[in-house]
């Protein structure tokens, strides 16, 4: 039995049903008719796919042989371009042939190659932007624009041609593609919030974060759905979660539709009266706490500032801890894409270095796409100092891989320690 997704897909479909061609290009490559069925595992050949789609894609065109060897090869691949694209197209003639029949489905003339226009094909990304126009027209109703966006993303099974993803006119297209697909998935989502239908909402921001791991807005989304059924502990996990990982990917510190929708959750959480003290207590209990606090920077700051305000009260010492990772060789230029390359994929390791070396009164937050910020409580700058470097030890000793990045140490008392989070935030 079809699944939902499936019958929508089926649905958005029936225009192509007198086509003689069906492709399929948003997720695996597959063309097929009535009968057949070609997957790209059948065809094999990363350039057959990429000569066939590109043929279908530019069918209302009639291609130079220039035209077809700059979308198939990178420059210097092939010694002899015009000999293999002439074997490239025999393969093809003979494979659409032998599973679709004795058409003409390409044709050549003096050199140039067209797909036969009087062969129909409908494709799947082509179809995927007209329902998404067609959808956002005036509506009769919410529940129509709702059923026309599902109907659209149905068809959106993966990102663009993702077996030649590495070809220049593919990416471009790919690129476009996805951001159809986040922006018709956030059209969706509004819908769902103005109609409430919060349960609809979780879902499809489940499912797009995990084509998108990295669009804030998907996340704002996904925090009102949990909002909206009265999940808030889930909605504070996943705010948490969002920010650490935007953080850790992309490097930014100051999330600022997330923190609206943050600061919503929380009224929205506090506007009734508890009962007691224990029913305060389960909403804030943590069970069995282990290493360092690992939060978001901007709960990181708030920590920090309450801990301003307590020394100048009662004469504690907190002292901060920024760790910043540079390349060996760095000296104060601009940092290479290797280097940032390197210096971005030995982040998590630390981070993991962090939680095990730091105790649980300890917190850590991303500061930067190279920096970690600690709140070292109830510590002297002796004693942060021989944390610090506890902890670059254990680094080294445990990721020999990223022995020739360096970790930098800059520490002070937390009532002072502004003025180092500003000059070393670059």
């Amino acid at each position: 039995m079809l699944d939902l997704q499936e019958n929508l897909a089926v649905r958005a479909g029936k225009e192509e049903e007198n086509c003689m061609l069906t492709i399929r290009t948003l997720g695996k490559f597959q063309i097929r008719d009535e009968e057949h069925i070609v997957n790209e595992e059948e065809i094999r050949s990363p350039k057959m796919i990429n000569l066939l789609a590109y043929l279908i894609l530019h069918r209302n065109q009639t291609l130079t042989f220039y035209d077809m060897a700059d979308a198939l090869w990178q420059e210097e691949e092939t010694g002899n371009p015009a000999g293999a694209l002439k074997n490239l197209m025999y393969r093809l003639r003979v494979l659409l042939k032998k599973n679709f029949g004795e058409e003409d489905f390409i044709l050549t003339d003096h050199g140039s190659y067209r797909w036969n226009p009087r062969l129909e094909v409908a494709v799947d990304a082509e179809r995927f932007e007209q329902m998404f126009e067609l959808a956002k027209q005036k509506p009769i109703s919410e529940g129509e624009t709702i059923q026309k966006l599902k109907a659209a993303l149905a068809l959106y099974q993966g990102d663009f041609m993702t077996k030649v993803a590495d070809m220049h006119w593919v990416m471009m297209l790919n690129t476009y593609y996805h951001s159809l697909y986040l922006n018709c998935v956030r059209y969706l989502c509004e819908c769902y919030v103005r109609a409430e239908k919060y349960e609809n909402l979780e879902q499809l921001c489940s499912q797009a974060l995990q084509q998108e791991s990295l669009d804030e807005e998907l996340y704002c989304y996904l925090i009102k759905a949990l909002a909206g059924k009265n999940k808030i502990g889930s909605a504070l996990e996943v705010y948490e979660n969002a920010c650490r990982t935007l953080q850790q990917q992309l490097g930014i510190c100051e999330l600022s539709k997330l923190k609206g929708v943050y600061d919503k959750l929380l009224r929205q959480n506090k506007s009734g009266n508890v009962q007691g003290i224990a029913q305060v207590h389960q909403d804030i209990a943590e069970q069995n706490p282990a290493g360092a606090f690992l939060c978001g920077y901007p709960v990181f700051r708030e920590i920090c500032r309450l801990q301003v305000r307590k020394t100048a009260r009662f004469d504690e010492n907190e002292y901060i801890l920024l760790l910043t990772l540079k390349a060996g060789e760095y000296t104060g230029s601009k940092v290479s894409d290797v280097n940032l390359f390197r210096i971005r994929n030995a982040m998590p390791h630390l981070v993991e270095t962090l939680k095990k070396s730091l105790r649980p009164g300890d917190a850590v937050a991303q500061f930067s796409d190279s920096q970690y910020v600690i709140l070292l409580s109830a510590c002297t700058y002796e004693g942060g100092m021989l944390v610090a470097n506890r902890i670059i030890s254990k680094f080294y000793q445990d990721n020999k891989i990223y022995r020739n990045l360096k970790i930098k140490i800059n520490i002070e008392k937390v009532k002072t320690a502004e003025h180092i989070l500003n000059k070393y935030s670059g």
